[in-house]
């Protein structure tokens, strides 16, 4: 019996440990225990940006595999790679330096679907002709770190093989996992056949210099694209510049240097997200466009209908996505291809169900443009009907500084929200000059809390006039020389308060203006969206205007008073400083590639990733707090358990009578 009752003992110790053990790892964080996460791994689901190893690594620290790049030979000391067909092949986890030059061969990484790899380019030139120069075919995730002083090539030719265009390749470079790009070096990216680089998942960029040159898109995502650190990167596309494809694909950047010097849009994705860095757009149709991969009305663009004639409805035996130069030169003249005078006639639908064709059916998809921080430009001098800031779902604007130039001829919107579909747009912080055309120009909305106006003049005015706005002690809280004509323009930043008085020049002529509404409307022009109420004031040259009479001051021609020529040439004003902005001398030109520089913005300070993502996490976590703690490890310790506790009672009514 007393070896039973000892078994028994046994059983119920066994018993109350594991229930122990599995309440502990219940409650492991509450009771100080750390939770180890790999937030490189594709399953993790967190809210990081940018994970340690995005951001670089001590080379010095590792003991990597050399390897050198050759044609004759690839040398490799080392285990992990190996050469195949005069490609090198990396196969599994590791560490490893590659130099020297291929001129037709292939960087492949082949490995384990949990390998994580990392790779020093140090002064290494590929070149294929018929595939991506460097190819990520499996992995869990790859880092490639440029290294200080090398510079780097990656070249792919202008027609793929039958395989690799059946095994879907498309870029320079090509990954069908996670990768990351950092380091301080410098990489040259050609894309002869499509894309730059092509992602299938994200797309991480923490530094070095990249230079991009593509034949349709610079960068070509599914599911994200980040931006940060000391990247300095440079793009020339023919189709877009940045596009991330997926339904809920975004984009986001927090500093860094970004310019697109050439390009059919400029960044594209269902959420576009800025909150650092300094970034320049020259474009022929939109310059940010959040929409999850199409122009504003949903379709793929209009193929020959705009400069850059890419996308859509192409003539037959075109390749999709693009359009002939006959529709090209035909859209532009207003004829189709039959010689028949007018419009090319589209597909007729709605905006309302275009929205939702775009976004999968129920519109519910949420889309948006936010800007809390960094600088801004776009510049658009051919695009008529295309927009500066365009959003199929909201615009919010809460810091920052943001010119935007447009045509002032055509049906362009210098801000477009999706305002059909629930959209708004809304400014709290920063500040916003957007120029280009009146008929369907847009302000902000009343939901705003900082003060706006939209200006809007019938007569246009020419490119390369400067528009400054002074407050009533003469100080001038804003200038820029706007490198466009333009009918229409919208300015907002933090000096400008509703019941206050301003002076809006815009080149020689000049208006008294009182803002008596958070969105407020001025101008001899009236916009075909307009939502607010129209001041039918007019400007007139700066020596006819009298200066301020107090509130409700005097208003350019209506303005019969005489006062003196100094007081009214605005020299109060002359001791006081504008704004540093960028300078565009005449019509600017896109910069030179090679010659390229740009200032990198102090850091931003970071958004929260995903906010409406972090609201639904949140409001998960109130509701089913004890569900979302039992994961897989819980389940299978209380599994254990009860198998424990099946064994001790099964145990203890077998084996007293055996003693």
């Amino acid at each position: 019996m007393s070896a039973s009752k000892n078994i028994n003992r046994i059983c119920i110790g066994v018993l109350i440990i594991s229930i122990l053990i599995t309440i502990l790892f219940m409650n492991g964080e509450r009771f100080g225990m750390s939770v180890i996460v790999d937030e490189d791994a594709e399953t993790y689901t967190g809210s990081a940006y940018f994970t340690s190893n995005d951001m670089g690594l001590d080379w010095d620290t590792v003991d990597p595999v050399r390897i050198t790049l050759s044609d004759s030979e690839i040398e490799i000391n080392g285990n992990g790679a190996y050469s195949y067909n005069g490609d090198l092949v990396i196969s599994q986890t590791g560490y490893y330096v590659l130099a020297g030059e291929l001129t037709d061969g292939s960087i492949i990484v082949d490995a384990y679907d949990s390998s994580k790899i990392w790779l020093l380019f140090d002064g290494v030139e590929v070149s294929c002709s018929d595939n991506a120069a460097f190819r990520i075919e499996q992995a869990d995730k790859v880092f490639v770190t440029l290294a200080e002083g090398s510079t780097n090539t990656l070249l792919s030719g202008s027609e793929y093989s039958e395989e690799a265009q059946e095994d879907g390749v498309g870029g320079a470079i090509f990954a069908r996992d996670d990768l990351t790009i950092n380091g301080s070096g410098s990489l040259t990216i050609t894309g002869e056949y499509k894309h730059g680089i092509e992602a299938n998942d994200d797309l991480v960029l923490t530094g070095g210099t990249i230079n991009i040159t593509a034949a349709q898109d610079g960068i070509n995502a599914n599911d994200s694209v980040r931006i940060t650190g000391t990247t300095d990167l440079t793009i020339s596309a023919q189709d877009d510049g940045i596009t991330v494809s997926q339904e809920n694909g975004y984009f986001y950047i927090e500093n860094g240097t970004l310019l697109i010097s050439e390009c059919y849009e400029g960044i594209e994705a269902t959420t576009i997200d800025i909150s650092g860095g300094d970034i320049t757009i020259y474009p022929t149709d939109d310059g940010l466009n959040a929409n999850g991969g199409s122009d504003s009305f949903g379709f793929g663009g209009f193929g020959g209908m705009g400069p850059g004639g890419q996308r859509g409805f192409g003539a037959e035996g075109t390749e999709a996505g693009e359009a002939s130069e006959a529709d090209a030169a035909a859209a532009e003249a207003g004829t189709d291809n039959s010689g028949q005078e007018g419009p090319v006639e589209m597909p007729q639908m709605t905006e309302t169900e275009a929205v939702s064709e775009a976004s999968g059916d129920s519109g519910e998809e949420e889309t948006w443009v936010k800007i809390s921080g960094g600088t801004l430009t776009i510049v658009n001098e051919t695009g008529n009907d295309a927009d500066g800031i365009d959003s199929n779902g909201s615009i919010y604007i809460s810091g920052g500084t943001i010119y935007v130039s447009l045509l002032g001829t055509g049906s362009n919107s210098a801000l477009d929200c999706g305002s059909e579909s629930g959209g708004v747009c809304e400014i709290t912080g920063g500040t916003i000059i957007a120029c280009g055309a009146s008929s369907m120009a847009e302000s902000f909305d009343s939901s705003s809390t900082q003060a706006s106006f939209m200006y809007n003049i019938s007569d246009g005015v020419d490119a390369g006039t400067l528009v400054s706005i002074e407050n009533s002690d003469g100080d001038i809280l804003f200038s820029y020389e706007v490198p466009c004509s333009f009918t229409s323009m919208v300015f907002s930043c933090p000096e400008l308060s509703v019941g206050e008085s301003y002076l809006v020049s815009i080149g020689e002529n000049v208006e008294a203006i009182d803002i008596d509404e958070i969105s407020a409307s001025f101008g001899d022009a009236q916009s075909g969206m307009f939502g607010g109420n129209m001041n039918w004031g007019g400007m007139g040259p700066r020596s006819e205007f009298g200066g301020f009479g107090g509130r409700g001051g005097h208003r350019g021609r209506n303005n019969t008073e005489e006062t003196d020529s100094t007081e009214a040439s605005g020299d109060t004003a002359a001791g006081s400083e504008a704004e540093e902005l960028p300078d565009f001398e005449g019509m600017p030109t896109p910069p030179d590639m090679d010659n390229a520089e740009g200032g990198m913005s102090g850091p931003g300070g970071r958004e929260a990733f995903n906010e409406q993502a972090q609201t639904d996490e949140t409001a998960v976590y109130d509701n089913k707090k004890a569900l979302s703690e039992f994961d897989g490890t819980v389940w299978l310790y209380v599994g254990l358990s009860v198998i424990a506790l099946g064994c001790g009672i099964v145990f203890s009514k077998r084996m007293p009578g055996r003693f």
